[in-house]
């Protein structure tokens, strides 16, 4: 019999497992490791003096000296830029990172996805301390980067309360269970009581447009729980965050007057809001550690979040009788999403070392809970229907919980090699629900016998730009999986370094998966090595995925439309194609050089494959005949639909120089090169345009390039980032013409400057800076390509593409005032 690639893969990988789960192996599981970087300490004299505990096991591996690439980053590197969000800043500090800002993108703009390495955002894993953090119980449905995705959302996560960031751009599933197929974020929590590293920052800032004011202040201080210096009994930490965003608007026609019947308007192009919504955030974490005994610690966090975030839909004018009552709304309206997220995440362990093993017991619990309210809108079907409308609907909620369980073993073992030898297994319990709350009775009205005697068809029903959720897509779903995994990791000589790792896991609805991953480095001199790894991987379909369903207002045929979002086990979408998703498989393929040839100079080099089997994809829409019990012309689902090659190369260099009195300077180039290919799909529900959002949407290239001038109390910061072109793609050309003529477009990459400067004072340090400083904008949708695909139509005022990976806002002016105590 022949197997597949994929099975062969599973093959090697389980009999990897089945070589760790010996009697010899022990050890820490970094799948849902907490290894604190307190606990770190350098042993000898190190390349690069950064430990890193992310994709290793050992507790003195260096970021230089890591079997897989690691970026780490400091709170100065993230408060160099002007971001007041986690996922704005990574975006400004790794090319390998993409976060685009799109507008009009309904419960997407308040939970934006990222990517890594130009793959799905659910590809990348984000642990917090360690501990996987819970996903969003949003999908990403429009037609933007990362759709169909509901990955983790990193803006939940406050800034004030993170001591360092670890980005492994790596294959990590056999480490880190489902998700880790594109690499792994690991948010690292500050700790620790001490003096001196409490602080509070007071933030504002405007764009050069004039909107899109910014404020907040947001802190973090540690209080001491008792004991004297190294006999301290415990710590906690409590960190905080305020941040207030005005709206931008960088549409055509920002002249709502020319709304107004009988105005003039010069342009003939529609009034609309396009940019960032207005936002409130509200986030506070608290962590501590505590010990029980000399080696026994009782430690854990609590983080809770919310944001107020109102998003824009399109505008009615006050002539479509379809959509508008006159009598209410004279001069057309806006409909907008009120969307109210909340995230809650928190975890209690107890961990301790006795007799050489190292050992972590813990249990978390995450959850997303969005919901949605819908303002300044009208039910027109019910409006027409009984002669009433509320023009304020409460639409529903989506809310995604994740409890976990973790035992965590490991022990170093003299093995007469070069360092001891590493081993570690652990068990996991994971159980996810999902579930869809209804909205009030008449967000999702809908009377198929109410005719519109403009058209002869009925009036669309629901709140306009986001229908209620009706009682029938309502639910509640649940799932649990089990898994064991173990690993192996030592210097086998003072040249050579190697790791092994295998998990096993079983999901109650998905099935069980496998999956291994062999790692080495090899140092030919002191200042050069090279290193590699081989993997597979797996990422089981969300909850959200399998259970997620919706009647949205999108773009169908260049008119606005009710789109519907089908569950695979709803009778349409299973007339439609649809099949039971199960889990994405990949193979990972990575190898690299890391040189230092004096201690003020470092460079990398790797490259990568990435091949994806079954990818879950969302599907186009389909056009369908509208009935009373399902009012929609188009309809969309979940299918595993694709195989994919991703393949790159990221470069990073560090450089710094001594300028004695005039003071020191650092200089960091790092870049990537991504390219998404698709080998194979196996499903027609997947067009031209949406392939083009797996393969083109997100630059091929991007280079950051950053300096750090430190002179005396004064700092200065410049960041320029150039980010590659990107391609739209559409589906329908005119008869008689090409993709390539028509269909398509290309947008110009684009360089941006970030720039700061910091002044310190006793306990006080000043900034000023300005990010995009040169005031770049992105190319301009044109008309001949406009619409294409479902995407942005210029014809509507929506001048700027959502797929530019940098937003379309403008230069930014902020200010910052720093205390620390």
């Amino acid at each position: 019999m022949q197997h597949t690639k994929p099975q062969r893969l599973a093959v090697l990988s389980a009999a990897i497992s089945l070589v760790l789960a010996s009697p010899w192996a022990s050890a820490q599981s970094q799948a849902d490791t907490d290894a604190p970087a307190s606990a770190a300490k350098p042993a000898g004299n190190k390349q690069l003096q950064t430990v890193v505990v992310t994709g290793t096991r050992t507790s003195n591996r260096t970021e230089a000296e890591s079997l897989s690439p690691v970026d780490v980053l400091t709170p100065k590197d993230l408060n160099a830029t002007g971001s007041t969000d986690l996922a704005g800043a990574l975006n400004a500090l790794l090319p390998s990172l993409d976060f685009p800002r799109p507008a009009i993108n309904d419960g997407n703009d308040a939970i934006r996805p990222a990517t890594l390495r130009g793959m799905s955002p659910d590809d990348v894993l984000v642990l917090v301390d360690g501990k996987r953090y819970h996903t969003t119980a949003m999908v990403n449905y429009n037609s933007s980067v990362g759709r169909g995705s509901s990955p983790v959302d990193l803006n939940s996560i406050p800034m004030s309360a993170i001591d360092h960031i670890e980005v492994l751009r790596d294959g990590a599933a056999a480490q880190y269970g489902s998700a880790a197929i594109a690499g792994v974020i690991n948010v690292i929590l500050k700790h620790g009581a001490a003096k001196g590293n409490n602080s509070i920052t007071a933030s504002g800032g405007i764009m050069d447009a004039g909107d899109g004011a910014q404020n907040g202040v947001q802190g973090s201080m540690g209080i001491d729980l008792g004991g004297h210096g190294s006999q301290a009994k415990g710590w906690a930490r409590v960190a905080w965050n305020y941040q207030s965003a005005m709206n931008t608007n960088r549409a055509e026609n920002t002249d709502i007057l020319t709304t107004h019947p009988g105005a003039a308007n010069a342009s003939g192009v529609p009034y609309q809001r396009y940019g960032d919504p207005a936002s409130k955030t509200y986030q506070m974490l608290i962590n501590f550690g505590y010990s029980l005994t000399r080696n026994i610690e009782l430690y854990g966090y609590i983080n809770a979040s919310r944001r107020n975030v109102v998003s824009n839909g399109y505008y009615r004018p006050w002539n479509d009788s379809a959509r508008n009552v006159q009598s209410i709304y004279p001069n057309g309206f806006l409909p907008q999403i009120v969307n109210h997220t909340n995230d809650y995440e928190g975890v209690l362990g107890i961990r301790g070392h006795n007799n050489g093993w190292n050992w972590d017991f813990s249990g978390n619990y995450g959850e997303n809970y969005v919901n949605y309210d819908i303002q300044n809108t009208i039910n027109t079907s019910l409006y027409h229907s009984t002669g009433y409308s509320p023009t304020y609907f409460n639409a529903g909620a989506f809310r995604n919980r994740q409890g976990l369980l973790n035992l965590d073993m490991s022990h170093d073992y003299d093995w007469g090699l070069a360092s001891p030898v590493t081993l570690a297994f652990g068990g996991e319990y994971r159980k996810e629900q999902y579930t869809i709350n209804p909205g009030e009775a008449d967000s999702y009205y809908f009377n198929a016998n109410t005719i519109n005697p403009a058209t002869g068809t009925p009036y669309p029903g629901g709140s306009q730009v986001f229908p209620g959720l009706s009682p029938s897509v309502a639910g509640n779903w649940s799932r649990h999986s089990q898994a064991v995994y173990a690993d192996l990791e030592a210097d086998v000589t003072d040249k050579l370094s190697a790791g092994v790792a295998g998990r096993y896991e079983h999901y109650s609805d998905a099935g069980a998966t496998r999956s291994g991953k062999v790692s080495a480095r090899y140092q030919f001199t002191d200042s050069f090595a090279l290193r590699g790894t081989v993997s597979n991987g797996f990422r089981a379909p969300s909850l959200a995925q399998q259970n997620y369903e919706s009647v949205v207002t999108l773009i169908q045929n260049g008119q606005l439309a009710q789109i519907g979002t089908f569950r695979p086990s709803n009778p349409v979408a299973i007339a439609l194609g649809a099949k039971p998703l199960k889990p994405e498989k990949s193979a990972n393929y990575s190898f690299g050089g890391v040189w230092q040839p004096t201690n003020n100079f470092s460079a990398s080099l790797d490259l990568y494959q990435i091949r994806v089997w079954d990818q879950i994809l969302y599907s186009d829409q389909l056009t369908v005949t509208p009935t009373v019990d399902n009012p929609v012309s188009g309809a969309q689902f979940f299918v595993n639909g694709a195989t994919t090659r991703t393949r790159g190369a990221d470069l990073v260099a560090n450089y710094r120089f001594d300028f004695s009195n005039w003071g020191t300077l650092n200089l960091t180039g790092s870049a990537n090169y991504n390219q998404v290919h698709i080998i194979k799909i196996s499903t027609p529900a997947f067009g031209r345009a949406s392939q083009g959002l797996l393969t083109n949407a997100t630059p091929h290239t991007k280079y950051v390039l950053t300096g750090d001038w430190q002179l005396s109390h004064f700092n200065l910061h410049a960041n320029l980032t150039r980010y590659g072109t990107v391609t739209r793609m559409g589906d329908l050309p005119p008869v008689g013409t090409s993709y390539a003529e028509l269909a398509d477009q290309q947008f110009a990459a684009r360089w941006l400057l970030d720039l700061s400067a910091s002044y310190t004072v006793a306990a006080w340090t000043f900034t000023v800076g300005a990010d995009n400083l040169t005031n770049q904008y992105p190319s301009k949708v044109s008309l001949q390509a406009s619409g294409a695909g479902g995407y942005e139509d210029r014809a509507d005022g929506l001048q700027y593409s959502s797929l530019s990976p940098f937003g379309f806002d403008g230069r930014y002016w902020y200010g910052k005032v720093t205390f620390r105590f």
